[in-house]
């Protein structure tokens, strides 16, 4: 029976691709975001710390020590700094004062019994077994007043708030497999802890019964659609830029193939070739879009213009210097436009009076047709009346001055 873990629901979630790629075909990357090296390397400082208390309080120095000596120890080629102008050194001086912070705020560490470091769990959502879950506490506390506390380090840049805080998904799964494993804790109790190491904020939540068992739903109708899922769409997003599959991507992976060629074979590229000339034609279509908007703005207002002349001065044709420009209207019915209620009202009315086969879903020059030649009677045009109205409709019509007699 497969198992899952929050950080497998949350790929899936965010890029069912990138889910394919690591969780369905196990494709491997060593590559890694150096936010999450930092990361990493902090628990490491945590699980060393505590577990040194079990015997004695460590000094500051030496938790910086073993934190920068492990840093240098584990560095690898394929982390990834996605932040421009940053430097793998901005980002170790970060982690130390992360661990300053905390050393400052928790020492002497006497806040509780320790009951597990990185500690791995494996537990289920149902009774049956149908769904399973993984996951390793941080850190798990049997607290002063008997309370057991899972503690989760986070070296995020965001600080979450209460809402986002009660609403985590993973530490409540947590306490769902603690209390499993652990019977005493649904009797004492547990709560879930967030040390935001980068704000020095500590956030607390406690989850109801309740609450946990309509997470065990929601969970369990997620692990159905990734065991359902046949395709494994891509979705882009904010965290491609952490990504290691860029050169297995539909959306990347052109990227990856251009950005590695020299300048010369770059531009000649098919792919390249055909992008640019596609989109120096969709440049050009824009501007000639934008061009043509502002024409028939002023072709309106000369539309205006002519028309007004026509009537003051009695004609129908406007002479220029080389083009004529012939001005005629017409009588026509204006009725309601579709969807709105003016428009269901006249409809309503049309079939009260048994006229509205003749219209057929009021076919506008059905109806102009039949109102203009009163094939009705002036019954019916007195009823029709509140909702059409007859007007002038204009055509102007350009010519060049040899086409026109």
């Amino acid at each position: 029976m497969a198992e899952y873990s929050n950080s497998q629901l949350s790929t899936f979630e965010q890029c069912p691709l990138q889910y394919k790629f690591s969780y369905v075909d196990g494709i491997k990357r060593r590559e890694e975001g150096i936010e999450a090296y930092l990361g990493q390397r902090f628990h490491d400082a945590m699980e060393w710390l505590y577990g040194e208390t079990a015997f004695r309080v460590p000094s500051l120095e030496e938790v910086l020590a073993y934190y920068d000596k492990d840093w240098t120890n584990r560095w690898h080629l394929e982390i990834k700094i996605a932040k421009a102008g940053r430097t793998a050194d901005d980002y170790r001086l970060m982690g130390r004062r992360f661990i300053e912070a905390y050393y400052k705020r928790h020492h002497p560490f006497a806040e509780g019994q320790v009951l597990g470091l990185e500690r791995y769990i494996r537990f289920r959502l149902d009774g049956a077994g149908r769904y399973r879950m993984k996951g390793i506490i941080d850190r798990l506390m049997k607290a002063p007043d008997g309370a057991f506390e899972v503690h989760d380090y986070k070296t995020g840049s965001k600080l979450p708030d209460q809402r986002e805080i009660d609403a985590d998904r993973q530490l409540a799964l947590y306490q769902i497999g603690v209390e499993e494993l652990w019977p005493e804790a649904r009797e004492r109790g547990v709560r879930l802890v967030w040390h935001e190491v980068a704000f020095d904020v500590e956030m607390r939540s406690v989850r109801s019964a309740e609450s946990l068992g309509e997470l065990k739903a929601r969970v369990a109708a997620l692990i159905d659609r990734i065991e359902a899922e046949r395709e494994f769409p891509l979705k882009e997003s904010a965290l491609c830029g952490w990504c290691p599959y860029w050169d297995l991507c539909p959306a990347k992976k052109h990227l990856v193939k251009v950005e590695s060629l020299p300048e010369e074979k770059w531009r000649n590229e098919p792919g390249v070739v055909i992008v640019d000339s596609y989109a120096e034609r969709w440049r050009r279509k824009r501007a000639l879009e934008a061009e043509e908007k502002t024409l028939e703005a002023e072709m309106e207002a000369l539309r205006q213009a002519a028309i007004g002349y026509a009537e003051k001065e009695g004609v129908q044709i406007l002479a220029g210097t080389d083009a004529k420009l012939r001005v005629t209207s017409r009588e026509a019915v204006a009725s309601p436009k579709k969807g709105t209620e003016e428009r269901a009202a006249l409809e309503a009315k049309l079939r009260e009076l048994g006229v509205w086969d003749e219209v057929a879903a009021l076919d506008p020059h059905a109806l102009e047709e039949a109102v203009l030649a009163g094939k009705w009677g002036a019954e019916v045009a007195a009823v029709l009346e509140p909702y059409i109205r007859i007007e002038k409709r204009w055509t102007l019509t350009v010519r060049e001055s040899e086409d026109v007699d």
